[in-house]
């Protein structure tokens, strides 16, 4: 395991009051409630590094990761190098990152965010799906893993789980808030106007994910001038506040941190430039997830390396909160 490293070159604190309730956007209905207020991880605190160059099944590149926080496990997203055809692995690890089986996905996209929910005793996944002619997903499925087989995505056991707002939503992309129980979609309405809409776990795993019954809705900042330079990366949230991951190959990379519950279009609450895992050959940030401790909640992000051509997955961790 490589010393864990977080050194701070830059943080933006543009912090804006809390709305008591959330705005909604494009002309949408007023969401049911406020997400509730919560702490927010600080971003240049402490931490650790859980899991160091870990190889994926069939060497595939790591895309993202979600958490099993009850029976312990790490479910990570892999894509092939070049790949517009939407195939994924999907590779079930210990915590350390070891794995412990796989499952391949057909059609279904390139596995930007992942989020994994155990429930009724089998463990269902969410991915994007039905990937359109670019490689990534244009609908959102979810679907129980079963270890050893293969999903074609026209199976019937999919189920759809989209939203149905007043847009159309370009390639959703799903991540769970496993403490708060809830359900977030990231999605874009143009090439740099991405979205996050919020909604209770109980009503999305139900099908109940039209405007009326969303907690929230933000505009995200636009990725202009910074997003050309800073690929999105991954996202997640705790309570009140979602988290971003930024950056391109072999370069700074960034976190940042959104109020769900701001005024028109998010500003960044706090963004701060990791150098973790910064030894990594062909270091990429790929993916975040929150992983649930019996020490409390943990922000974790990861990334990509290529070592001589074995490509291997790392996973680094916030865990102090304000």
């Amino acid at each position: 395991m490589s010393p864990y490293s977080m050194s701070r070159r830059n943080v933006l604190r543009a912090i804006t009051a809390t709305a008591a309730t959330a705005v909604p956007l494009l002309g949408a209905g007023t969401a049911r409630a406020a997400v509730p207020a919560s702490a927010q991880f600080v971003l240049d605190g402490p931490g650790g590094n859980p899991v160091w160059k870990r190889s994926l099944h069939a060497n595939w590149v790591m895309q993202s990761f979600a958490y099993d926080n009850t029976n312990g496990h790490i479910y990570f997203a892999q894509t092939s190098p070049g790949s517009t055809n939407g195939d994924l692995w999907i590779t079930k690890t210990d915590l350390a990152g070891t794995e412990l089986g796989a499952m391949a996905l057909h059609g279904f996209g390139h596995g930007v965010s992942i989020a994994v929910e155990p429930y009724n005793g089998a463990v269902h996944l969410w991915t994007e799906w039905k990937s359109g002619s670019s490689g990534f997903g244009t609908r959102i499925g979810r679907f129980v893993f079963a270890a050893g087989s293969t999903l074609e995505a026209g199976d019937a056991s999919i189920q759809d789980r989209t939203p149905s707002l007043d847009t159309t939503l370009i390639n959703p992309q799903p991540a769970i808030d496993p403490v708060s129980g809830r359900l977030l979609v990231r999605y874009k309405v143009a090439a740099d106007m991405p979205r996050i809409v919020v909604f209770n776990l109980s009503d999305a795993r139900a099908g109940r994910l039209t405007s009326g019954y969303r907690l929230a809705e933000r505009a995200l900042p636009s990725r202009g001038s910074w997003g050309t330079a800073n690929p999105f990366q991954g996202f997640t949230a705790y309570g009140q506040y979602a988290y971003l991951l930024e950056g391109p190959v072999g370069t700074t990379s960034y976190l940042t941190t959104i109020d769900l519950n701001d005024v028109g279009q998010s500003t960044v609450v706090d963004r701060f430039a990791t150098t973790a895992g910064a030894s990594l050959p062909g270091r990429e940030p790929e993916g975040m997830a929150i992983w649930a401790t019996s020490s409390g909640p943990r922000l974790a992000f990861g990334f990509h390396s290529n070592t001589g051509g074995t490509r291997q997955a790392s996973v680094f961790y916030k865990s102090t909160l304000r």
